[in-house]
């Protein structure tokens, strides 16, 4: 998986294994032919041809017809009304006031301006609407034909603006994604509409300081069925917050990226809102069985801060997701085996990537979770982060707070498989770390000896991490394991950069020292966890 922040994108916009076609036929400026048969390879406006598809079918169709459908499903009504002076009547009159819906009307800052005069109103002049205003769009396609930069196709094109495509800022600025377009955009009316009807199709949270948009992306046929099978059930409607559900969000992409695919993990194995069709399609797209071919899904992840319009922060791309959810299979399997009582398998794997947060004056930072989660995105190491989450965050947290108890029951025992695939680390020797730290932590609570756990996980080098081994041989009268006293070339140990060793063990005897003695209230205070999330 790649996360590139400004990630380029090619002058085209294709992706990687897309395909232009140049095959459509050609037809007058004012109609346009949409044929399901045509990808871009760009995962903006293949979105939305498979919108313009399902709103209006494949075939030629008028522009001006379709852009206005497509403009009155993204104005709705603001509640407030406004005034307009009737020249039939010589009387005011109210009319629904409307606006772009959130989060578009950070992309579409194209406002109506009806005609306004001057009337005498109740004795007091006053610049009054002649009538409620009308929200539109407009096209301006060129007589004269040219290649489209999308779809390549040798039509009447428009320059791109912002509410065809999220990206495009001002034609000065292109050079932050098309650097082969410093002349602007140029757009058929098809691409054009459907850079348009691409906001029908993303996904998207937000609070009032962040916002994230996702778009997955794949071969026609299966983004169409994705669309109209999977993620149709799925949207959520009429929420200022998003149009999906995330298992947690926060302001960081990874963290929320990481929650909404874990919550589309969990529909392939049950769902209420899925039949049963749509839950063996999404077990295709997700990569279930082994594939032959590419990986038949993407990702793709935006993140910015809305204001009066869009900042951009960052774009991710992610196209391992068949990699990711057999981890997830293999996670809730490993659960499954803890047999916990008050949690299903897929909600205690919520918890357990959601409880990395720490809660900072009237604010809940989120910082380890969204690291935590960038490495099991990218299939990086996530110890680090779980180490300085430990000693920074529930080390330091008061009693009445969960995470002064350690990690989560089940949060060690996820992290040995994905430590032997993705790390390559040994399975027995993970174990040896595991019994080693569990003896070394529990010691240390027993004895008060948390500074030595602290010299652990301080240590710089290997001179350093003996050091403190030698010292908690001989204060908490415990013997080390033999395998980690054998470092080996380019400071290894059974094969391990030393540093993740340290890491690992460290981790595990911190989570032992505060754990100890409060493994029996675990279960019963988990329920704090999930509200404090719910407030985050």
């Amino acid at each position: 998986m790649m996360a590139k922040k400004g990630t380029k994108v090619g002058r085209s916009g294709k992706t990687q294994g897309s395909s232009r076609s140049t095959s459509q036929t050609a037809v007058s400026a004012d109609r346009f032919e949409l044929r399901a048969d045509v990808s871009t390879g760009n995962f903006w406006f293949d979105t939305g041809r498979v919108m313009l598809l399902k709103l209006f079918g494949a075939g030629t169709h008028d522009v001006n017809t379709v852009l206005q459908e497509l403009v009155d499903r993204l104005v709705e009504p603001t509640g407030n009304k406004g005034e307009y002076f009737d020249k039939t009547t010589n009387s005011l009159k109210e009319y629904d006031k409307k606006n772009w819906v959130f989060p578009t009307n950070l992309f579409i800052k194209a406002n109506p301006s009806p005609p306004k005069e001057k009337r005498l109103i109740n004795g007091k002049e006053q610049l009054v609407f002649l009538e409620p205003p009308q929200y539109s769009l407009k096209l301006d396609l060129k007589k004269k034909k040219d290649r489209c930069d999308i779809c390549g196709q040798e039509a009447p094109v428009t320059d791109a603006t912002m509410w065809m495509f999220p990206f495009v800022v001002d034609p000065s600025k292109f050079g932050c994604f098309y650097s082969g377009a410093k002349r602007g955009l140029k757009l058929c009316a098809c691409c054009a509409l459907a850079g348009l009807a691409g906001y029908l199709g993303w996904l998207w949270r937000g609070r009032r300081d962040w916002l994230h948009f996702f778009i997955f992306h794949s071969d026609m046929p299966e983004l169409r069925r994705l669309h109209e099978e999977i993620l149709e059930h799925l949207k959520l409607k009429g929420q200022r917050s998003g149009n999906c559900e995330c298992a947690f969000e926060g302001p960081y992409i990874h963290e929320t990226t990481l929650g909404l695919l874990l919550t589309l993990f969990q529909y392939v194995r049950e769902s209420d809102k899925l039949p049963e069709e749509s839950r063996q399609l999404l077990s295709e797209l997700l990569g279930a069985e082994t594939l032959a071919g590419p990986p038949p899904m993407r990702l793709y992840a935006v993140t910015g801060k809305p204001g009066q319009a869009f900042k951009m922060n960052m774009l991710c791309e992610f196209s391992q997701l068949h990699r990711l959810f057999r981890f997830y299979e293999k996670w809730i399997e490993i659960i499954q085996g803890l047999n916990l009582k008050d949690d299903k398998p897929h909600q205690r794997l919520e918890k357990i990537f959601g409880q990395f947060y720490a809660r900072q004056g009237q604010k809940y930072e989120t910082l380890w979770r969204d690291k935590i989660a960038w490495a099991i995105l990218e299939f990086s190491d996530p110890t680090p982060f779980i180490e300085q989450f430990l000693f920074d965050v529930c080390a330091r947290a008061e009693e009445s707070d969960r995470h002064s108890r350690g990690l989560l029951h089940g949060t060690l025992n996820v992290l040995i498989p994905y430590l032997a695939e993705v790390m390559q680390m040994d399975e027995k020797f993970q174990k040896v770390l595991a019994g080693f730290g569990h003896s070394l932590g529990t010691k240390a609570s027993q004895q008060n000896e948390m500074g030595l756990l602290y010299a652990l996980r301080n240590a710089k080098n290997p001179e350093e991490f003996y050091r403190v081994l030698n010292d908690a041989q001989f204060r908490l009268q415990i013997t080390v394991p033999g395998d980690l006293l054998r470092i080996e070339r380019q400071e290894r140990i059974a094969g391990v950069p030393w540093v993740r060793v340290k890491t690992l063990l460290a981790i595990y005897a911190m989570n032992a020292y505060l754990r100890k003695g409060k493994e029996t209230t675990e279960d019963a205070n988990d329920s704090d966890l999930t509200t404090q999330e719910d407030n985050a």
